[in-house]
């Protein structure tokens, strides 16, 4: 079974959530679906693959063994509480001083990360090694909020269920982070833009 063709059928996506809770082929159509999404998620914000190799497969432990009780009805309520718990599992991996040492450790190792104080040129393209330095340097609310919104492509209304706050909430926060980030890097918020207008097209 697959979610192929669900995403213009509501109501089929909709009931694959319901029936996951008890049908295996159900839950693992799901699995299939939001797994590359997840891995993804995880890999940008963890860097290290082993570290969020593991993050992942502790997330979709909780998945399955939280599922029963998951009171969501829709793909869309899937989706944001999926996010939730890869989002607060990532963030405790964060918190541990270990690890977050040895991902700085790799980042840097694997130039993900550079350690430099130039600013890159006023243009459109952003050094995206720097950036990710700065986007770390973040706040744990901030970091989610950027990572959900521009590496996953989740939409304000997701982001706020992740973060536990309004959607408008989200959109303040952002316009404040990316000022912050605008002092430190010329670049313009026309990717955001574009996927807004991509959202709407």
């Amino acid at each position: 079974m697959s979610l192929q063709g669900a995403s213009n059928d509501r109501s089929e996506a909709d009931e694959l959530v319901i029936r996951a809770r008890t049908d295996r082929e159900a839950f693992s159509a799901l699995y299939e679906h939001y797994y590359p999404e997840v891995a993804r998620y995880c890999l940008r914000r963890l860097f290290v693959r082993a570290v969020a190799e593991d993050i992942l497969s502790i997330v979709f432990l909780k998945v399955v063994a939280h599922l029963p009780a998951f009171t969501g009805t829709t793909d869309s309520e899937f989706r944001r509480w999926l996010f939730r718990i890869a989002t607060n599992e990532i963030n405790s991996t964060l918190r541990q001083e270990r690890r977050r040492k040895e991902i700085w450790n790799q980042a840097v190792k694997s130039g993900v990360w550079k350690h430099s104080t130039e600013v890159p040129a006023a243009d459109l393209t952003p050094d995206w090694p720097l950036v990710f330095q700065a986007v770390m340097e973040l706040d744990e609310r901030e970091r989610s909020i950027v990572m959900l919104r521009y590496f996953s492509n989740c939409s304000f209304d997701e982001i706020a269920d992740v973060v536990e706050t309004t959607p408008g909430a989200v959109r303040a926060s952002l316009s404040r982070i990316l000022a912050r980030l605008r002092d430190k890097f010329s670049f313009s918020i026309a990717a955001d833009n574009r996927l807004d207008r991509r959202r709407k097209g």
